[in-house]
């Protein structure tokens, strides 16, 4: 796929499509989908199984990657390849300052993305981030004068946000969805997998009370005659001690296939502008705008079937071939196949990011870094003491 290519379907075509085939890493097609807290604790986990339409037939289905799911790993994509430096993407970097240890994370990862809640306790030159001009301009982007985020955070315009931590009700920045991406297993038939520990060393719930410690290696003592707590401690197995009886879950579903659909909306596209300081319009700026969105998502997408389809533990799916790329027109009639890899997205990648620089837009190619202020950081340190004491399960 040519840039050419690319320029004219932002310009003219309705949807960029692509169509993986999977098949299961197992043999006998036994994949985990993902499961959701049932309505009451009572009740087994919930299992997303729906019928849909592939090649024209009604199946039965899972869902084993949901949306937000599949745009969480294009972020993922798109951060493992700004940090091998193999792309050039606006990166936000988050650091804490004075926490030791913490690591730099990037709004890439952030649930909701440049409007999340972290970021409103964030500075930037020590002042408050949304505060700053950068941070004025974010809350105050629109997907008609989109400039500040394909400056600081693009992905957003094809992947979706909302400032929904912002208090302005409808007036928020909402920036629509504008790539939906799904993998479903097909044929799916639920069947239940045993969950099981073995402890070799056959220690019983009954023979000790153990009580928690601030110690974070050894975490526990035993209660004993001399101990003056009152406090009630924990059973051996609630500590991670002792085995755990085999139990049948239905949590696994057995599948003949699977199929991953990415659908890029070229129309939404064509709602997105991006004027100039002074307020005015160039269609040719808007269209390199567009196709460069446009090309950090496929290169997203492609990523995925180079590093593989690993989804969970015992949900690892193969491609059956590197998929169908389909660029479709005003109807279907209108539908073009081309070829993209790993090597052709990045060079496609690269001469979207020089045409977009060549039509007169802004681009950063540093990560702009912001510091947590004292309140973010007293959060994550506080979270980190409260794993340490705990036996690392949320307490909710």
């Amino acid at each position: 796929m040519e840039l050419e290519h690319l320029l004219d379907c932002v310009a003219t075509r309705s949807v960029i499509r692509l169509q993986v085939d999977l098949t299961p890493a197992s043999p006998d097609g036994l994949v985990c989908p993902p499961t959701y807290a049932a309505p009451k604790k009572s009740e087994p986990p919930h299992i997303p199984y729906r019928r849909a339409y592939v090649d024209g037939q009604q199946r039965d289905a899972v869902v084993l990657d949901s949306p937000q799911s599949q745009s969480n790993r294009i972020e993922l994509a798109l951060l493992a390849a700004v940090r091998a430096q193999h792309i050039r993407y606006p990166d936000i970097e988050i650091t804490f300052p004075g926490l030791e240890g913490e690591p730099a994370y990037s709004v890439l990862q952030l649930s909701h993305r440049i409007y999340d809640a972290v970021m409103r306790a964030v500075t930037l030159d020590k002042q408050p981030f949304f505060e700053t001009p950068i941070g004025r301009a974010l809350l105050a982007a629109r997907p008609d004068k989109a400039c500040a985020l394909l400056e600081h955070a693009p992905i957003c315009l094809t992947l979706g946000a909302w400032d929904s931590n912002g208090g302005g009700g409808p007036l928020s920045a909402k920036i629509p969805r504008l790539l939906t991406s799904e993998i479903l297993g097909l044929d799916a038939v639920p069947a239940d997998i045993s969950a099981t520990k073995f402890d070799p060393m056959d220690i019983r719930s009954q023979v000790a009370e153990l009580m928690p410690t601030d110690n974070p290696v050894q975490r526990f003592t035993i209660r004993t005659a001399a101990t003056k707590s009152k406090e009630k401690g924990k059973k051996p197995s609630e500590m991670g001690f002792g085995s755990v009886p085999a139990t049948a879950v239905p949590r696994a579903a057995v599948i003949s296939g699977a199929v991953q659909t990415s659908v890029l909306s070229c129309s939404g596209l064509r709602h997105l502008h991006f004027p100039d300081a002074a307020g005015r319009l160039d269609p040719r700026r808007d269209q390199a705008a567009r196709a460069l969105l446009a090309a950090w998502t496929l290169y997203g997408l492609v990523a995925q079937n180079e590093t593989g389809y690993l989804l969970r533990s015992r949900c690892e799916l193969l491609p059956r071939d590197a998929g169908r790329l389909e660029l479709i027109g005003r109807t279907l009639q209108e539908r073009q196949e081309v070829s993209l890899q790993a090597d052709t997205a990045l060079a496609l990648l690269d001469a979207a990011w020089r045409h977009a620089a060549e039509c007169g837009l802004a681009l950063r190619e540093v990560p702009l870094k912001l510091a947590a202020d004292e309140r973010l950081v007293e959060l994550v340190r506080r979270s980190r003491a409260a794993v340490a004491q705990s036996d690392g399960a949320d307490e909710e």
